[in-house]
């Protein structure tokens, strides 16, 4: 049984007597202990959070933390029969590069476990402060959750044992070569001896031991050297406020930590303007498309009428054909009953928005019906890009062909189009041009079957031969080729797949236009004469 059937299960099943309650109960936190190791594992191999290489305030940053968060409320439900594979997965995670908004959680849940299983402190511990082949960050890590394992030991006779266990191992890194972790080791020295210099108190004697001695002139030094003292001033904060108590629980999760002003992009008051700000948005929409759909069906276009059904065809600028709303009667049986959820103006108002929701869908319907119109109506001209490849130029090949309603656009990669950068130029117009994927070593090919289809292939080049573009008279059945940035088209494409070459007069010193520009003037060119043409024709 899946393990969210086996919690609402269990949660649901009703309790007749003390004895099923108590057997719910275990059987329930058995299910969620078996939910929240399988959760973990699932996270910790999760591609995203194994990454060790990842910008502040990215989406792999954000996901690390969010996910750390819960697993650090969910802390509680860690029990001794897997904690053995759970501390181990911890140590996998404390020793991979990351972020300090990250790894403070790491430690959170390291020391909250090893606070509920106070042997396993020693037994695990220990042995990582004798590996000295040890990532700094770790030891790090790993010297911050000993030290607050060594505070917040709830028992006298384990805190003590924790310190000598613990502390001798910390100790030693005071002499690290590593400058933040001697300086993390210092403050965190400092923190234990300050609070807990009772329990070091073993001696009373006027002869104290020389460990005795280095451990008062230790905490000495300190207390009182000026840059032990201003890093105290720091950092020291956080080590004060932390309560295991509080950390574990979310107001103690989702409360102000390291580098928590800038994580969340916006402020919580500000949810509110924009949800304010969408239902504006959402009904000037519903009135720009009842108007752009008409526009849209009267901009000349060769739209097809069938003999019959055309009067029932939706005007766009006109009344909507409405659907037939079923809850019609039953509102007016509510209202002459004066029971429709306990409040008619309630029911008035869902009635309205469904009637509203009715001619927007309409509205939405008819723009689908004119786009597609706009998709067939296309000219007779396709643009081969694949030799071009700067993400920029080809997007904004796209988008000028999209805006000249060019029939086609060759690419080497569709794959492009999923590309960030290309969709930020294109602003979507590759959702509107047919676009078709033909590889540079196909691009000959490509061209000689559109060649036998009666296509003029001309070639955007300056060449020998090739002829001015205001001397130059466009097929209406035209392929515009363009050539590499810089290198231009290739030398056998032209000999043997091009018909003419075209070259834009150029009269400055330069003389070397992008080829974005470059088709976009031959593409307007193109156009400009169909449309002469059809002018010319219509008279």
């Amino acid at each position: 049984m899946p393990v969210f059937q086996l919690l609402l299960y269990f949660i649901s099943y009703g309790s007749k007597s003390k004895k099923r309650a108590n057997w719910r109960q275990k059987k329930l936190f058995n299910v969620a202990n078996y939910f929240y190791l399988n959760f973990w594992i699932q996270r910790v191999n999760d591609n995203d959070l194994s990454k060790e290489l990842y910008k502040k305030y990215s989406s792999v940053h954000r996901r690390k933390v969010r996910v750390w968060q819960m697993i650090c409320v969910l802390s509680h439900y860690v029990e001794e029969d897997i904690v053995e594979e759970v501390t181990s997965t911890v140590h996998t995670c404390l020793y991979r590069n990351n972020l300090p908004a990250v790894r403070q959680y790491l430690e959170t849940f390291a020391i909250l476990i090893y606070l509920k299983f106070p042997t396993l402190a020693e037994a695990q511990l220990v042995p990582i402060f004798h590996d000295h082949g040890m990532r700094q960050q770790a030891l790090s890590s790993y010297v911050f959750i000993a030290a607050n394992v060594i505070l917040h030991s709830g028992e006298l006779v384990v805190q003590r044992n924790h310190l000598n266990q613990l502390l001798p191992p910390i100790i030693s890194f005071l002499t690290s070569h590593h400058h933040s972790l001697r300086s993390f080791t210092q403050l965190l020295v400092h923190t234990v001896f300050s609070k807990l210099w009772h329990i070091l108190q073993l001696e009373s004697s006027e002869n104290p031991s020389i460990e005795r001695r280095c451990f008062q002139d230790l905490k000495k030094y300190l207390a009182e050297n000026t840059d032990c003292a201003r890093l105290r001033v720091s950092i020291e904060g956080f080590l004060d406020v932390f309560d295991p108590d509080i950390s574990g629980t979310p107001p103690g999760i989702f409360t102000a930590r390291i580098e928590s002003s800038g994580f969340e992009c916006v402020p919580v008051s500000v949810l509110e303007r924009v949800n304010n700000f969408l239902n504006d948005v959402r009904e000037e929409l519903r009135h720009s498309m009842i108007k752009d759909s008409a526009t849209i069906k009267n901009e000349g276009l060769a739209v097809s009428k069938h003999e019959e059904g055309t009067e029932e065809k939706i005007v766009a600028s006109q009344d909507f054909q409405k659907k037939i709303i079923p809850h019609r009667d039953s509102e007016q049986a509510a209202s002459s009953n004066g029971a429709v959820m306990g409040n008619n103006d309630i029911s008035r108002l869902l009635f309205e928005m469904e009637e509203d929701d009715d001619t927007f869908n309409l509205a939405v319907e008819s723009r689908k019906e004119a786009a597609e119109t706009v998709r067939q109506s296309r000219q007779d001209l396709i643009v081969v890009a694949s030799l071009v490849e700067r993400i920029p130029n080809l997007a904004g090949l796209t988008r000028t062909c999209e805006i000249f309603r060019a029939g086609g656009l060759a690419v080497g990669d569709m794959g492009v189009v999923q590309d960030k950068q290309f969709r930020l130029i294109s602003v979507t117009a590759e959702k509107w041009v047919p676009m078709v994927e033909v590889p540079a070593e196909s691009v000959r090919a490509f061209l000689q079957r559109k060649r036998a289809e009666g296509y003029t292939v001309v070639g955007l080049e300056q060449t020998a031969n090739s002829v001015a573009l205001d001397e130059f008279v466009f097929p209406a059945k035209t392929v515009v080729v363009l050539g590499r940035e810089k290198e231009g088209i290739p030398v056998d494409i032209i000999q043997e797949a091009v018909d003419v070459c075209v070259e834009i007069p150029q009269l400055g010193v330069v003389r070397s236009l992008n080829v974005h520009v470059s088709a976009a003037i031959a593409i307007w060119d193109y156009t400009r004469q169909q449309r002469s043409r059809s002018s010319s024709s219509s008279r």
